[in-house]
Order: C-alpha cells, then structure tokens, then sequence
C-alpha cells in the first residue's frame, strides 16, 4: 500500500463528494442511517453500558458508511444491512475491527476524562449517561472550557481511527498498525484535512442559521423556522458521512472490501 499526499484544496472535493453521492440516492442513505440511529438507540438504552454502544459499534458502522458510499458511486442500491459488512468479513479481520471499537470506546473515554479535569467529570456523564450537568458549572463556561478540551484532545483520536477501520476491514492489518498508519496519513495530509473540517465546521455552523433567519424573515415563528431547519441539518449530517469515502478514495485508492464482505446483499437489478 502507497502513502499519498495531496494538495490542500483536495479536502474541499471530499466535501463536494458528499453532496453529489447523497443526491444520487437520498432516500437510501435516510434508510441506512435512520436503521442505525434507531438500532444504536434501542441498545443505548441498556443500563450502565448503554451509553458505550455508539462508541463500541463505530468502527463496524463506518465499514458499513464507506461501503454504501462505494455502492452509490458504482450505482448500486443501497441497504441497511451494508452496515454489518464488516462483521461478513474473515474471522480474523472482524475480531480485530471489534478490538478496534473497543479501543475507540476506551480513547473516547479516556478524553472525556482529561476534560473532566476541569469540570469533575460533568461531561463525561453528559455524553455517555445522558446526565445533565449543574447549571452553576453550565453558567460559569466550566462545562464550555471542558467540551474545548475534550475537542482539542480528541483530534490525534480522530487521525489515529480516520483510516482505520478499512486499513483493518479491507487491507488487513492489525489494529494498531492501522492506528499508527492512519495518522500517518492524516499528518502527511494535514492542509487537506484543516480544509475539509473548516469547511464543514462553516456548512454546519451557518446553513442551518440562515434557514431559520430566512424563514423568520418570511413571516414564520420562531419554533416553525428551528423546525424547517432541522432537516437541512440532516442533509449536511448525511453528506458529511458520506464524504468520508473521498478522502479513502483519494489517500487508500487501492481500498476494496473483500469479497467475503459483499456477501449477504440483496441481489442488484441489471442496469
């Protein structure tokens, strides 16, 4: 496997990626999503461990997001099931995609707990117990100080496991050497990747607004404008998902799922 680099402005067609692939079959991706979301749910619900679910299945679930973005790009239907594709692998490579989740639920916890140095440990239980922090701790900017922390430290996290789940799944490495790899990569790309989080941190932090600015404008409440809002925050979640396969495309263009893992699919109808 060769290591790419690319110029910066490539992160900014991995955005635009996004947008063109959940187009070609929106209902399709809200399907596959509202699946999970509803699935990750019913089983963060569990008492006590409820809260580590979403964290212990993303790296399964992100197999299944760059699978069905292949799908899309080759014109395919997408289903539900392609989530579970990286558990249709060999054995060997879908225990350590499982490992792999269990050291992104321990890394996650472990920022969360370097945040909790400055709050006592308010957000960890926000995020993962769904306990809401004390509005004295809300108030001061203790808690906004804390989640600052918990993003600053989560970015190696987020280089370490950007590539890792099809270094493991797809090209079968271990789980740490997909690790290491993986940020080896993201450090080698790192102009790109300061592009394409800007330039979603700005989609996501000005879109939604000028809707609902838009709509008040138009004579609607307040409550109706937040509520024309949401589902063009839900197309940006989408894309965003969905953009993740055009920095795989581009910096591991020699990534494909085995054939083991296409099995199961329901059978495509000819073009």
């Amino acid at each position: 496997m060769q290591l790419r680099t690319v110029p910066a402005r490539e992160g900014l067609s991995w955005v635009k990626l996004g947008f063109v692939w959940l187009f070609r079959q929106p209902w399709s991706v809200m399907l596959m999503m509202g699946s999970y979301i509803l699935v990750v749910g019913l089983f963060s619900m569990l008492p006590v461990m409820g809260g580590l679910v979403p964290l212990l299945v993303a790296q399964i679930a992100t197999v299944g997001f760059l699978l069905a973005s292949r799908q899309i790009v080759r014109g395919e239907t997408v289903w539900p099931t392609v989530l579970l594709a990286g558990l249709r692998e060999n054995r060997t490579r879908a225990r350590a995609l499982l490992a792999l989740g269990v050291l992104y639920a321990a890394a996650v916890v472990g920022v969360l707990a370097v945040a909790s140095l400055m709050d006592g440990g308010a957000l960890l239980r926000l995020l993962l117990f769904g306990a809401m922090p004390a509005q004295t701790l809300v108030k001061s900017g203790v808690l906004r100080g804390a989640a600052v922390v918990a993003t600053l430290s989560y970015i190696p996290v987020s280089m370490a496991f950007w590539f890792a789940p099809p270094l493991v799944s797809w090209h079968g490495m271990g789980p740490w050497q997909a690790l290491f790899t993986s940020f080896v990569i993201c450090l080698r790309n790192v102009r790109a990747f300061m592009l394409y989080a800007m330039q979603w941190f700005l989609l996501f932090a000005t879109v939604p607004l000028l809707v609902v600015t838009l709509a008040q404008v138009m004579g609607a409440s307040a409550e109706a404008a937040t509520l024309l809002s949401f589902p063009m925050a839900l197309m940006l979640f989408l894309a965003f998902i969905l953009s993740f396969y055009g920095s795989v495309q581009s910096l591991l263009p020699d990534s494909e799922p085995s054939p083991v893992a296409l099995r199961g699919r329901p059978p495509q109808a000819p073009h």
